[in-house]
């Protein structure tokens, strides 16, 4: 195994990066490289990322009975966001919340780990939900076979029963993606038993390329050599690092609040 990722921590959004593009796993991961923009051109997808956080903030507070704060400084939206979130999500005093819940799985010996928007308990039952704010409207056509989905169901499944010492079936566990900008309704995910044998397997799978992919030149004994997914190109931020060229104006291919 390669030694840089002896102490690794898989997450939903280092596995999706490697299946976009190994190369972008290794300048992420590996060689710890951070690349921003500070360009005008760039400045709209960081004011958004920063959105989202404020954002996920607020219903971070919402959720722990914590007093929201919003103000005439705060982003015009906020306020109907959080009407939605509220009439959508009310608080019954019967269910407990988990807002920015983390966790973590020794699965097979990898460390794995999820940070959940929301966590509800529902008796015998976890709803997952997460919120996106994306100015574009999500396209929920594969949601369900999302890295996302697959690792947050799997960790709620293998986790969250153990820490809150209960006995919840697969199919009592369900995920739910909610975009307060454009919906009014939510899309929820089933899970059951056979999905999460084959969401277990389909990690392990993933993981197992991770490791055993040759990140440095000079080493043969790997399985896979270090590629680069040239379809990905013109959306990732080391398009200017790879190939000398720009992205399309500051737009990214994958999830930008995924985390």
């Amino acid at each position: 195994m390669n030694s840089c990722l002896k102490s690794f921590r898989y997450s939903q959004n280092s596995i999706n990066t490697y299946k976009s593009c190994p190369l972008k796993f290794k300048y992420k991961y590996i060689n710890k490289i951070n690349w921003k923009y500070d360009d005008i051109e760039h400045r709209e997808y960081y004011e958004s990322l920063k959105t989202g956080t404020d954002f996920h903030l607020l219903c971070e507070r919402y959720f722990s009975n914590i007093p929201l704060g919003i103000n005439s400084s705060t982003n015009i939206n906020f306020q109907r966001w959080m009407d939605k979130v509220k009439k959508l999500v009310p608080i019954k005093e019967e269910y407990l919340y988990l807002p920015e819940y983390e966790v973590m799985l020794n699965l097979e010996g990898n460390i794995i780990q999820a940070k959940y928007d929301l966590v509800i308990i529902k008796d015998d039952k976890i709803e997952i939900w997460d919120w996106k704010t994306e100015n574009k409207k999500f396209n929920y056509k594969n949601v369900e076979s999302r890295i996302q989905t697959i690792v947050y169901m799997l960790l709620a499944k293998e986790v969250i029963p153990k820490l809150l010492d209960k006995d919840i079936d697969a199919q009592n566990i369900s995920m739910k993606y909610y975009q307060p900008e454009f919906d009014d309704n939510c899309v929820s995910i089933s899970y059951d038993n056979e999905k999460h044998k084959q969401n277990k397997n389909k990690v392990l799978s993933y993981i197992d390329d991770i490791k055993n992919t040759n990140y440095n030149k000079e080493d043969k004994e790997y399985k896979y050599e270090l590629v680069k997914n040239k379809k990905h190109c013109k959306y990732c931020e080391f398009n200017k690092l790879c190939n000398n060229e720009e992205i399309d104006r500051g737009v990214f291919e994958e999830d930008i609040y995924e985390c």
